[in-house]
C-alpha cells in the first residue's frame, strides 16, 4: 500500500489528539483527585460509587438525624422522670411526718398543701412535658396534652378501669356527728354519751371495710348521653364472669354525704336493701360487702369497672390517656371511642430494617393513685378537724356555765369526744402511712419505666457506635473506589504530558520533511 503524506499527516493528528485527551484526563484527575469525572469513563467505578453514596446517605440519616433525635427524646424523657423521682423522695418526708405524729390544724393544712403542690409538679410540670412541641407521655397522640388545659362540663366519658384483687384496700370508718347543742338536758347528754360509747366500741371492734378507689372523684350518677350504664362491675375468674351493676340491683348509688355510705352493712340494715356494693359516685369509691369481697379474694379475680364522669377541672388527666373509654361531646354531639391506650409506641428507624421505641407512656410511669390518696387524706383530716371543733364547742360551754350537773354531763361528753378524736387521729395517721406506701409503689413503677428507658438508650448507643463505624468503613471504601492517590495522579499527569510532547515532536519532524529531503 502506498503511504501518502496526507495519510501520515492525518495519523499524526490522531496521535496528537489522543495524547492531548490523555493529558487532559490526567489533569482533571490531578485537579479533582477523582479517578473518573463521568460514569462513561468507568461504569464499574461509577456503579460502586452510587451504591456507596446511597449507603452513606442512609447512614448519615440514621447517625446524625434519627438516632440523635431519638437520643434527645429519651434524654428529655429521662430528665422528666428523674425530677419526679426526686419529688417522690420529698413527699416521703411529709407522709412520714403525718404518719408518726399528731400535727396541729395549721400544720396538717400545710402538709396537705405541700403534697398537693408536689402532685401538681409531677403531672403538670413533668408528665405533661413536651419535646420540640410534641407531648412525650401521650402515646402516639403527641399533639394532645396529657391534662385538660381548661375546665370542661361539655364532655361526658364512660370509662373502663381494670383492677386486680390486690388493688382492693381496707379502711376504718367512723359514723358520728354527735355534738353539743344548746338547751340539751342532762338526760339527753346521758343518751349522747351512751351512744358515743356504743359507736366507739363498735368502730374499734368492727372489721375494716373493703374499698376500691377509682382514678377520678366527682363522678356522675347518670349515664352519658345515649348510654344506659351508670356503674357496672364485671368480675372474671376462670371461665366465669359475674356482673354487679345498678341495673341488676346488686349495686347502690350513694353520695359520700349519705348516712352510712362507707358502711354497707348498716346502710342495708337502715334502708332495707341488699346491695353487695355501694358506688359512692362523688367520692369515686366503691365499698364492697363481705360476700363480694370474699369472692374476689378467694378466686383472686380480676375485674373491670365501667362508670361515668362529666365534669373535669383544669389539669385533670384526660381519661383516654389511661383507659378505654367512650366520649360524648354535648356541643358537637359527637361520640368518640378510645381503645385501650396500651402499646401506643413511637418507633424510630435507627438502622437498616431496625426500629426502636423511644417513648414512655404516662400510664406506665405515673400512677394516678397519687391524687386519690391525697383526696382520702384530705377527707380524714377534715374528720379530725370536725371532732376538734366539737370538742372546742363543749369546752367553751364548760367555761361559760356554773351549773355543776351540766358541767359533769359536758365533761362526760367531752371525754367521749376525746375518745373519738383518738380514733380519728389514728385513722389519719394510717392514711398518711398509706400515702407513704403509695409513694413507694409509685416510685417502684417509675423505676421500672426508667430502667426500661435506660436499656433502650444503651441499645441505641450501641447502634450509634456500630453505625458510626460502618459509616467510617463506607467512607473509606468510597474513597478507595473513586479517589486518586496523589502519587499516581502526579505520575499519570507526567506520563501524559511526556506522551503529548513526544507526539508533537515526532509530528513536527515528519511533517517538516520536503521532497528535497529524499533526493
Amino acid at each position: 500500500m502506498r503511504v501518502t503524506n496526507s495519510m501520515i499527516s492525518n495519523r499524526s493528528q490522531v496521535h496528537i489528539s489522543n495524547a492531548k485527551n490523555k493529558m487532559l484526563t490526567a489533569e482533571e484527575q490531578y485537579t479533582t483527585m477523582k479517578k473518573i469525572q463521568r460514569p462513561s469513563e468507568d461504569p464499574t467505578i461509577a456503579s460502586r460509587s452510587l451504591k456507596f453514596r446511597t449507603t452513606m446517605a442512609q447512614l448519615t440519616q440514621y447517625v446524625e438525624k434519627n438516632v440523635q433525635d431519638a437520643m434527645d427524646w429519651m434524654d428529655t424523657t429521662e430528665g422528666a422522670m428523674k425530677k419526679v423521682s426526686s419529688t417522690f423522695t420529698d413527699m416521703e418526708g411529709y407522709f412520714s411526718q403525718g404518719a408518726n405524729s399528731y400535727p396541729e390544724s395549721k400544720e396538717r393544712t400545710a402538709i396537705l398543701t405541700q403534697l398537693r403542690q408536689y402532685a401538681t409538679a409531677i403531672f403538670e410540670d413533668n408528665a405533661n412535658a413536651d419535646y420540640a412541641g410534641r407531648y412525650m407521655f401521650t402515646g402516639y397522640r403527641t399533639d394532645t396534652s396529657l391534662l385538660f388545659p381548661n375546665s370542661s362540663d361539655t364532655l361526658e366519658y364512660e370509662i373502663t378501669e381494670k383492677f386486680k384483687s390486690t388493688d382492693i384496700d381496707t379502711i376504718r370508718n367512723v359514723e358520728s356527728d354527735i355534738k353539743y347543742q344548746d338547751g340539751m338536758t342532762q338526760e339527753e347528754y346521758a343518751k349522747l354519751d351512751a351512744l358515743r360509747k356504743q359507736i366507739a366500741s363498735l368502730q374499734m371492734d368492727e372489721t375494716e371495710k373493703a374499698r376500691i378507689q377509682l382514678s377520678y372523684n366527682n363522678c356522675s350518677n347518670q349515664p352519658i348521653t345515649g348510654g344506659n350504664n351508670v356503674f357496672r362491675m364485671s368480675l372474671t375468674y376462670g371461665n366465669t364472669t359475674e356482673e354487679y351493676s345498678v341495673d341488676n340491683g346488686k349495686v347502690g348509688v350513694v353520695s359520700q354525704n349519705d348516712a352510712y355510705a362507707y358502711d354497707i352493712d348498716r346502710y342495708n340494715q337502715v334502708n332495707g336493701t341488699n346491695y353487695e356494693a355501694l358506688y359512692i359516685y362523688d367520692a369515686g369509691e366503691i365499698v364492697l360487702g363481705k360476700t363480694l369481697y370474699g369472692t374476689i379474694q378467694e378466686k383472686e379475680a380480676n375485674f373491670s369497672i365501667d362508670y361515668t364522669k362529666n365534669k373535669f377541672e383544669k389539669s385533670d388527666i384526660r381519661p383516654e390517656m389511661y383507659f378505654k373509654c367512650d366520649r360524648y361531646d354535648t356541643v358537637s354531639m359527637k361520640n368518640t371511642y378510645f381503645a385501650d391506650p396500651s402499646d401506643q409506641n413511637i418507633n424510630y428507624e435507627v438502622n437498616f430494617s431496625q426500629t426502636l421505641t423511644v417513648n414512655t407512656q404516662a400510664k406506665d410511669a405515673f400512677d394516678t393513685e397519687i391524687y386519690r390518696c391525697l383526696d382520702y387524706i384530705e377527707r380524714v383530716i377534715g374528720d379530725v378537724t370536725d371532732v376538734e371543733n366539737r370538742i372546742a364547742d363543749v369546752e367553751k360551754k364548760i367555761a361559760n356555765t356554773s351549773d355543776q350537773d351540766e358541767i359533769a354531763s359536758l365533761g362526760t361528753l367531752k371525754t367521749s369526744l376525746e375518745n373519738e378524736q383518738q380514733l380519728r387521729v389514728s385513722i389519719m395517721n394510717e392514711a398518711f402511712g398509706r400515702g407513704l406506701t403509695m409513694v413507694n409503689k409509685c416510685e417502684a413503677t417509675l423505676n421500672v419505666a426508667v430502667a426500661e428507658l435506660g436499656a433502650k438508650y444503651n441499645r441505641l448507643q450501641m447502634t450509634q457506635d456500630r453505625l458510626s463505624d460502618e459509616k467510617t468503613d463506607t467512607e473509606e471504601k468510597l474513597s478507595n473506589n473513586e479517589d486518586m492517590d496523589i502519587a499516581d495522579a502526579v505520575i499519570g499527569l507526567t506520563q501524559a504530558d511526556n506522551l503529548h510532547q513526544a507526539s508533537l515532536s515526532a509530528t513536527a519532524k515528519i511533517l517538516g520533511n520536503s521532497l528535497l529531503d529524499y533526493i
